[in-house]
Parts: C-alpha cells; structure tokens; sequence
C-alpha cells in the first residue's frame, strides 16, 4: 500500500507539536476503514442490487403517480453514493497507511541515530 514516498503526509503542520504516533495504531485504524469500505461496498453492489420495484409491485395509482420511477432512482443514487462513499474510505485507509509508513520509517531513522550517539559515546 507504500509507494516508497516517506515525506511527511502532514507536511510541517506536525513538526514539534508534541504529539506521539504509534505506526502500529495507524495500521489497526487502516483495517478498520478498509473493512468499512467493504461493507459500504457489499450493500451498495450486493444488498441493494436486487431492490427495484415494477408497476406491479405499487399498483394502477401507485404507477401512475411515478412511485416505480422515484423509488428506482432513489436505489440508484444510494448505489451511486455508496460506491462514491466506498472510493473515499479506501483513499483515507491508504492516506492511514501511508502515515504509518512515514512514521516508522522516522521511528527507524530516530532509533539509528541513537544507537551511533551510544557507540561514538562508548
């Protein structure tokens, strides 16, 4: 889910601010959103695809009124929101990623420095 790309996804807005960031919490956040996505994804392509309604299903008035047409592009747009909504948590959980993976490599970087500091001083 790394392209190689380690600069900070936060820019300098991070830099000092005393925060603490755990790689391994990011990743467990990064499951979530993709399991999220999943099952924003399932309902939109698997549970709703089968939900239509015919003009038999709402009757002479019910057709007539357009209850068949409104109801039919209602499911569509939700199916459209959906897979729209299913793009946007898989960027977030490889935005997720992408931090960890910066963090870790900075936690890398901090920890190699301190082990040269400790052998210059031994």
């Amino acid at each position: 889910m790394s392209d190689g790309d380690f600069t900070n996804p936060f820019g300098t807005a991070a830099a000092g601010s005393g925060f603490e960031v755990y790689p391994q919490a990011l990743r467990a956040a990064t499951d979530d959103v993709f399991a999220a996505r999943d099952k924003v994804l399932k309902f939109g392509q698997e549970d709703l695809a089968q939900v239509a309604l015919r003009d038999d299903d709402v009757g002479m008035l019910g057709a007539h009124a357009g209850v068949v047409e409104m109801f039919n592009n209602a499911i569509a747009h939700i199916r459209d929101k959906t897979a729209k909504g299913g793009m946007q948590l898989g960027q977030c959980a490889e935005a997720l990623d992408k931090a960890a993976d910066y963090y870790e490599t900075q936690d890398e970087a901090d920890f190699t420095r301190l082990r040269d500091l400790e052998k210059g001083r031994g």
